[in-house]
């Protein structure tokens, strides 16, 4: 009687073994597939899952093999766990800026050359002034600021720390400092909360417009199981999508054939679909030239990179960087170019 109980139990352990084992390993390979499938074909339904970034993914579909292992041993569970470590080297967006350097090259100090050109891209985290100062101290010649101070706040600054030749316009959200003479831009009423624009004449150059944007905050629940879940998170990426679309339209009626830079806070990780409504003569500076981890958010934990700066094919990109702060929760972009002469 006692042998027939145990063979049950026996009998039993190897099949929940089995079940285990099996499950964790189809539900990973599934994963995978899926998150593959997102990542090529950039869909909005996908968008709840490109929140975090997939070296994320990756953990736990590695940590699911691992697990099958435990409970059923197979070769297949070495395939799945070399898919996934394919998968997050070749589609995680450090992988390209690590293979160029572990650590920034971009320093704080630099030799101005002729058209030489310094940009920061900084959210304020709640109008906090001091991350301007943050920010002044690598000499920039243009600051896209979000969650700004106010236009008095700003001026205020560079008349009492003495930064006389530098300029601001601004809005409710979003401001530009930079040096020379700026032209406030007027972009319409719906798009006030979320962009500054203007026109520059620097110093050292001719005529650049600019755009400092800040699109609408990301959704961050993560009941996945929950189909209104992914109706918000779809929905939140169109209203982004608009918002940009609307944005880069009226950028390119006010530019003419000027050169452009624009950059802020795009609330949406880098492999969001968001980005292909940028136009391919647009360069991400951090893409082009960038070193080391280019996260910006959180700023003690840096995880996604949804700080942007870009230019048009007027720049050269010469070194960029994400740099962590001490007073906001993103770090700031910090990108050097070069305008190219236009004979």
């Amino acid at each position: 009687m006692e042998k027939n109980k145990d063979s049950k139990l026996k009998n039993l352990l190897a099949v929940f073994y089995s079940y285990t084992g099996w499950s964790s390993l189809i539900i990973s390979g599934l994963l995978n597939l899926i998150i593959i499938f997102s990542w090529i074909f950039k869909s909005d339904i996908f968008s709840a899952l490109n929140i975090p970034p997939i070296w994320v993914w990756g953990a736990i579909g590695i940590f699911l093999s691992f697990v099958s292992r435990l409970f059923k041993k197979t070769k297949l569970s070495f395939f799945i766990i070399s898919s996934w470590a394919l998968t997050v080297i070749a589609l995680a967006d450090e992988t390209k800026s690590l293979s160029r350097g572990f650590k920034p090259t971009l320093k704080q100090s630099i030799k101005k050359t002729h058209n030489h050109i310094r940009v920061i891209s900084v959210n304020c985290n709640g109008r906090n002034l001091n991350i301007v100062r943050e920010a002044m101290e690598f000499n920039p010649d243009i600051i896209f600021i979000q969650e700004s101070p106010s236009p008095n706040e700003l001026l205020s600054l560079l008349e009492k720390e003495n930064y006389n030749s530098y300029r601001t316009i601004g809005g409710w959200d979003c401001a530009i400092i930079a040096k020379g003479v700026l032209t406030k831009r007027k972009y319409p009423s719906i798009l006030f909360n979320h962009s500054a624009g203007a026109s520059i004449r620097l110093d050292t150059g001719p005529k650049i417009e600019l755009l400092s944007l800040h699109l609408e905050r990301a959704i961050t629940r993560w009941d996945l199981w929950n189909p209104e879940c992914w109706t918000e998170h779809n929905k939140r990426n169109q209203d982004r999508k608009n918002q940009l679309t609307h944005l880069l339209s009226e950028l390119q009626t006010h530019s003419g054939n000027m050169p452009i830079l624009f950059g802020g806070d795009f609330n949406s990780s880098y492999q969001s679909n968001l980005y292909r409504i940028i136009p391919d003569n647009f360069t991400n500076t951090f893409d082009e030239k960038g070193k080391g981890i280019g996260n910006t958010f959180t700023n003690y934990f840096p995880i996604i990179r949804i700080d942007h700066i870009y230019s048009s094919e007027h720049f050269a990109v010469k070194d960029s960087r994400s740099a962590k702060t001490q007073n906001s929760d993103h770090r700031m972009v910090i990108s050097d170019l070069m305008l190219e002469s236009s004979d």
